[in-house]
């Protein structure tokens, strides 16, 4: 049986200062002041509209792990676990954290966690049904429980980091309690009232571990871009991503900044069953046309890293040794693949995500290069869920451009993007050997070795292939001074409130 776990302990996972100097600053002692990228929609961890928002619900609900910055997981609800196969194939055990209980006095238990997986697999909309499917768990005792998958338990301990994995009372799940607006979890903090684009919180009495609220009180806010710089100069925000063109301008005010790459790889996903797409010389003439270093110079100032491979730079599936050979600028030889294919003048519709300036910038450029290599491109920004509308149900639209990356294991983005079944493949592609491997990922369960088959996949898609990667953006955070504590998540949008003080 393979233990990959940490024995049982209280886990502090505050983090020393990461900051200091800079301006004066008006914030309130005992309150911290996050500014947040989305506007939150509901408290219920079933039903995040994206994965992003779980920043709302984290300090809330504790999950059965925690995905750490470096990617490792860790414990919080479960102390330890192990794997291993028998007869009716692989599962995970794992031994959770014991003598705790809800704010309504009901006890965790393995009971806890088996309610909390059919609520996720069955409540009516779950965004954390797909992460949960064909997942099922049994109670070994009071405290143990039994996870089993016939397709492997190996993105079992990342993914019940996320959402899939925050424990929800029994009695609030049994009494149908609307979690959109209440809470019923075991948090660092407790929710103390909502206001439009804005969710305050108060420190947990008697959370077992004592270390993890650093402040008394929490503020999550929604605020437009342009706006969070002199948020952070009146004191009005402590802790946000900052815009890249109002970096340069927080540093001279002597601000601390941390720069990160995070999970995110801009991309172009393609519709391989519509015209021009279904000819696999039209994807890669789009590849080779792309100068993916000149767009990140222009784009975001240089802030970026060039990507050639499907996950991003900043993940650890990313595979170093590729740069993008897989993935090279040639314009004369996309224009001949565009004649080749008699593809000359061809309708392309770019959709992509209205109100993101950088994407919509981004897509314009890409417009510019495909309109020079003979295409007939046009961009068409809608709002995010008409871009997936339009790509994977309606499917009246050759081309999308997105973020990929934003998932707590790297099986759910290739599961999404890369594989035949993939709800971003309305085409149906399928790459065999991205398959085996991404089974062969599924059933590994030591985390280094299933890191070495995303790297392997990640440098498998080619020019020719079902996306075209471009860029990892920087996110950039800025820091007041008084706050302690700050360490950048695993991906830009995934911030810990554990152990941060102001």
């Amino acid at each position: 049986m393979k233990k990959i776990g940490i024995a049982s302990a209280v886990l502090t996972l505050g983090l020393t200062a990461a900051c200091g100097g800079g301006s004066a600053s008006s914030s309130e002692d005992g309150v911290l002041k996050f500014g947040a990228v989305l506007a939150h929609t509901t408290l219920d961890p079933d039903l995040l509209p994206l994965a992003q928002m779980s920043s709302y619900v984290s300090p809330l609900y504790d999950s059965l792990t925690f995905l750490a910055s470096d990617e490792s997981v860790q414990p919080l609800l479960a102390t330890e676990w192990e794997t291993d196969e028998d007869d009716d194939g692989p599962y995970l055990d794992m031994t959770l954290r014991e003598e705790l209980s809800f704010s309504d006095e009901t006890p965790f238990t393995a009971d806890t966690v088996i309610t909390n997986v059919e609520r996720s697999q069955e409540v009516e909309g779950s965004t954390n049904a797909g992460d949960l499917a064909g997942t099922t768990v049994e109670a070994i005792d009071t405290h143990q429980v039994r996870f089993r998958n016939e397709d492997g338990v190996g993105a079992l301990p990342r993914l019940l980091a996320g959402p899939a994995g925050m424990m929800i009372s029994d009695r609030a799940i049994e009494d149908g309690t609307d979690l959109t607006e209440e809470a019923a979890g075991i948090g660092p903090f407790t929710l103390t009232n909502i206001q439009p684009n804005r969710v305050v919180y108060t420190a947990s009495e008697d959370y077992w571990d004592e270390e993890a609220a650093g402040t008394e009180t929490l503020e999550i806010q929604y605020m437009a871009d342009d706006a969070k710089l002199n948020a952070i100069r009146s004191g009005e925000l402590d802790l946000t991503i900052l815009p890249q063109k109002m970096v340069p301008s927080a540093e001279d005010a002597g601000y601390e900044t941390e720069h990160s790459l995070g999970a995110e790889n801009y991309t172009f996903s393609f519709n391989t069953e519509l015209e021009p797409f279904d000819d696999e010389r039209v994807r890669e003439a789009v590849s080779l046309s792309l100068d993916q270093q000149a767009i990140c110079d222009g784009l975001l100032e240089g802030e970026c890293v060039p990507t050639g491979q499907f996950f991003s730079a900043g993940s650890n599936a990313y595979n170093p040794d590729i740069e993008l050979e897989n993935f090279p600028f040639d314009m004369d030889r996309a224009q001949e693949l565009i004649t080749e294919a008699g593809a000359e003048g061809a309708e392309v519709e770019i959709v992509t995500v209205a109100g993101n300036q950088v994407f919509e910038q981004l897509a314009t450029m890409v417009q510019g290069q495909l309109d020079e290599i003979g295409l007939d491109v046009s961009v068409t920004p809608v709002a995010p869920p008409q871009v997936v509308s339009r790509f994977t149900a309606e499917k009246d639209v050759a081309m999308a451009f997105g973020a990929t990356g934003n998932a707590y294991d790297p099986s759910v983005t290739l599961t999404r993007y890369g594989l035949v079944d993939g709800l971003y493949n309305p085409g149906g592609l399928e790459e065999p050997e991205v398959e085996e491997l991404a089974r062969e990922a599924l059933l590994e369960t030591d985390q280094e070795k299933r890191t070495e088959i995303y790297q392997e996949i990640s440098g498998l898609f080619d020019a020719s292939g079902l996306v075209t990667s471009v860029l990892t953006p920087e996110s950039v955070y800025v820091i007041s001074p008084d706050v302690e504590g700050w360490e950048s998540p695993w991906a830009p949008s995934y911030p810990s409130f554990r152990g941060l003080s102001n």
